[in-house]
């Protein structure tokens, strides 16, 4: 039986640490530092927990990270909640299109979830943005799986 995202947040009673002091936040910024070299066009990469705490983000954007962080895993679980309404497969990602750039919000399977956001300027076309996020996330998994302490 699957569990749902929520479901994998519920933790015991108590103070949980600060989310970022939890993972390497200088190797997961590494990573994001490669994906921004190889695409110069993505505006933001942010790695986040499924329940809305922001770890490590790479902006050229004037945005509030923590609240960018919760109103994507927001937007991201809506979409996981709407894929299993419509007994489709399980959602792999929610795409938001604007003129104005276009985001990329890619749920990973690390031991707890863990939300990647990509924002592309507009000269980055939605498949490519995907590409470089799905190839980011993918990246980050051995960082999310070696955790600190």
């Amino acid at each position: 039986m699957q569990r749902s995202t929520i479901h994998q947040l519920v933790r015991p009673q108590g103070e949980a640490p600060a989310a970022s002091s939890m993972y390497d936040v200088t190797a997961i910024e590494a990573v994001f530092a490669q994906a921004r070299e190889r695409e110069s066009s993505l505006s933001l990469l942010m790695l986040s927990t499924a329940d809305g705490r922001a770890i490590a983000e790479a902006s050229s954007l004037d945005a509030d990270g923590r609240r960018i962080a919760a109103m994507a895993n927001s937007f991201l679980t809506l979409g996981e909640t709407v894929s299993r309404e419509l007994k489709l497969s399980e959602a792999d990602y929610a795409t938001i299109c604007t003129r104005m750039g276009n985001v990329v919000l890619i749920r990973i399977a690390a031991a707890r979830p863990m939300t990647l956001t990509a924002v592309g300027r507009p000269e980055l076309n939605l498949a490519v943005l995907l590409f470089h996020a799905r190839e980011c996330a993918q990246r980050l998994m051995p960082v999310l799986d070696a955790r600190t302490p």
